[in-house]
């Protein structure tokens, strides 16, 4: 039986100076932001896009204007963007499409490309035509999807991981970087499960991450840069959401809410290599999470913790813990919390 995956409330994005910016829907549905004064910085405090939304994403443009992507509440596809880099923001229109999961990833040449869960069930894609540029228009790329998530091969092509019919993680590709797709006959992981996520390790492999049907958090990973697949493996973790990230030194490391809501993290013992065999506590219980990367290198951890407020946490030195104090911003603010 198809299980859909959980909304996504929080995308973080990285403007050109190196400053973050965190994008999320609060309870009232209303799609807001906040971003760093300055790269590694505090925050200027909460704003609202005045556009209401149930799940979003954000990518990086050619000239490196930030461009939010979420669906409305009836389902809509739409989009906004910054006028120049860490500028001020258009305004919402609409990519002319219905969906309920998306996902956003930049081509080689620096064009963004949208995938998205159509309202029929069926995985979607959109394009710029040009880098920063205006977009092609909707096509078809899966019979059927339940969750999405794009991640880039080493040789700069696409790769699309989604859950399909009775929730089989399936993924396409590119045929060559910034080119058409290697569908309609898509290729089966051995897995299943009710949420993806994909990042790439510091040679260029990407790894896919799936919470399974029975909550087990799996992975799978390319064996050589654009290249076959190992098989699936469990990470011996449960998990009810999951992100993924590269540290600076070039580990991968996965955070993810526990059955109880508690954030843990696990991470690569070294760059490529295996994976620690339990996850660590970070001292905060959350419902939904997302990860960025500081212009330092410092990844920084965004949720939405049993209060429905957006709340974060840091490393203190770029691939190093024990994690910072957990706070949250109120009008710029910082208030500690646990």
């Amino acid at each position: 039986m198809e299980q859909r995956a959980p909304a996504k409330r929080i995308a973080i994005g990285q403007n050109s100076d190196g400053r973050l910016e965190a994008f999320y829907i609060k309870p009232d549905g209303v799609l807001r932001h906040n971003w760093q004064n300055r790269p590694n910085s505090i925050w200027a405090g909460e704003v609202s896009l005045e556009r209401e939304a149930t799940q979003v994403a954000v990518g990086v443009n050619a000239d490196g204007r930030l461009e939010v992507f979420y669906l409305t509440p009836e389902g809509e596809v739409r989009h906004d963007w910054q006028l120049s880099p860490g500028g001020d923001w258009h305004g919402g229109e609409s990519l002319g499409a219905n969906g309920r999961g998306l996902d956003v990833s930049s081509n080689a040449d620096g064009r963004l490309e949208v995938f998205w869960v159509g309202e029929d069930g069926a995985l979607w894609h959109d394009w710029q035509l040009t880098p920063n540029g205006d977009w092609a228009g909707k096509e078809k790329l899966g019979d059927a999807a339940t969750d999405v998530a794009v991640g880039r091969n080493a040789d700069g092509r696409l790769e699309v991981f989604y859950l399909g019919p009775d929730n089989q993680l399936l993924h396409d590709w590119q045929v060559e970087a910034n080119g058409d797709w290697h569908g309609p006959e898509t290729e089966e992981l051995s897995g299943s499960g009710v949420q993806v996520a994909v990042q790439s390790n510091e040679d260029g492999r990407l790894e896919v991450f799936w919470i399974a049907l029975d909550g087990k958090v799996w992975h799978d990973w390319q064996v050589a840069p654009d290249g076959d697949w190992s098989g699936a493996e469990c990470l011996q973790v449960s998990a009810t959401r999951i992100a993924a990230a590269r540290n600076r030194g070039g580990r991968l490391e996965l955070f993810y809410v526990d059955p109880h809501g508690h954030i843990r993290n696990l991470w690569q013992a070294s760059p490529n290599g295996d994976w620690g065999s339990d996850g660590e506590s970070l001292g905060a219980q959350a419902t939904d999470l997302a990860v960025g990367q500081n212009a330092d290198g410092r990844l920084e951890i965004f949720y939405f913790g049993p209060d429905n407020e957006i709340w974060h946490n840091w490393q203190p030195a770029p691939g190093r813990g024990p994690w910072s104090t957990i706070v949250h911003y109120e009008g710029g603010r910082p208030t500690a919390g646990s």
